[in-house]
């Protein structure tokens, strides 16, 4: 019996062993991952101050761009959002004052930043949605780099984001990835049509909602995300979701931030953003959950 159990001892102490090994090989890999330079096309792009350049670029960057929502409505980023084991997340400064990549990148420079997520470097940013991005017509993507370049420089210097020990691993476990180049290479979906209230340009609208909500839509909780942490609601015209929502109630609840038994949706969701949608850009939206196959909660 003392051999057995000097034996199940020994054998457990190996696979602890192994095991601490193995993690820490994981999380030493994903740095060399992310040391590793990225391959993204160069993106021709000159900023310009044309009026109407400049509104189209405000109107995106403040509503389903959502750039104001993390780097702050003057876009000198620092609104830190602690995500537990996954990581902190740091929006950079955009502006040209000290401490910004906008006094350290060129005009093309920061366009491929936004549209493939690729520091001026060649290394993959993290945490940066360019999978919603890099859909936007060139005429987009130069109206959002020529609408940052007009905004006031403010000197402040940023901490980087960090990914924390689960990150690394869902990350080289492939359940998640945290490299925004990667994201926006898997992503293949053209360029989105001309605006209009349909379930197809509303299909390149959500897009912004699938990084909390899953690729379904079907929301749950988002994978490593700690446990006060506001979970995604079903988007999907399922029972459990907005089955019985109408496009009143939707409007509504874009605009207010109030479900339609007047609860109020988690601060979490970027409502102030998509309140700034036009009428056609939240018809569109509409449509497209619409359009979606029922799923069931939870499925994301």
């Amino acid at each position: 019996m003392k051999r057995f159990l000097k034996w199940a001892g020994a054998s457990v102490l190996g696979l602890v062993v192994i095991l601490v090994a193995f993690v820490g090989y994981q999380i030493y890999s994903f740095n060399s991952y992310m040391e590793s330079p990225v391959e993204a096309p160069a993106v021709d792009l000159v900023a310009v101050a044309d009026s109407a350049v400049l509104a189209r670029g405000a109107h995106i960057a403040n509503s389903y761009g959502g750039c104001a929502g993390c780097h702050g409505p003057d876009l000198s980023g620092g609104m830190v959002e602690d995500m537990g084991p996954l990581g902190v997340m740091i929006p950079s400064n955009l502006t040209t004052g000290q401490g910004g990549v906008g006094s350290e990148y060129s005009d093309a420079e920061l366009a491929r930043a936004i549209r493939y997520g690729v520091r001026k470097d060649g290394h993959s940013l993290l945490f940066m949605p360019s999978e919603e991005h890099v859909w936007w017509s060139d005429a987009d993507l130069q109206a959002v780099v020529s609408y940052v370049r007009s905004l006031p420089p403010v000197d402040a210097q940023r901490e980087p984001s960090q990914v924390g020990t689960l990150g690394k691993l869902i990350t080289k476990f492939g359940m998640m990835e945290l490299r925004s180049a990667a994201q926006a290479a898997h992503l293949d979906m053209g360029t989105a049509p001309d605006p209009e209230p349909t379930a197809r340009y509303g299909a390149f609208l959500a897009l912004s909602c699938k990084g909390c909500h899953g690729q379904g839509l079907a929301g749950g909780p988002i994978p490593g995300a700690p446990p006060d942490m506001a979970v995604p609601t079903n988007l999907t015209p399922h029972d459990t979701g907005l089955g019985t929502w109408t496009y009143d109630d939707f409007v509504h609840a874009m605009n207010t931030g109030l479900r339609p038994d007047g609860s109020q949706i988690d601060p979490f969701m970027p409502t102030e953003g998509y309140a700034r949608m036009s009428d056609l850009e939240k018809t569109a939206m509409w449509e497209y959950l619409r359009s979606l196959p029922a799923t069931e909660f939870g499925r994301r």
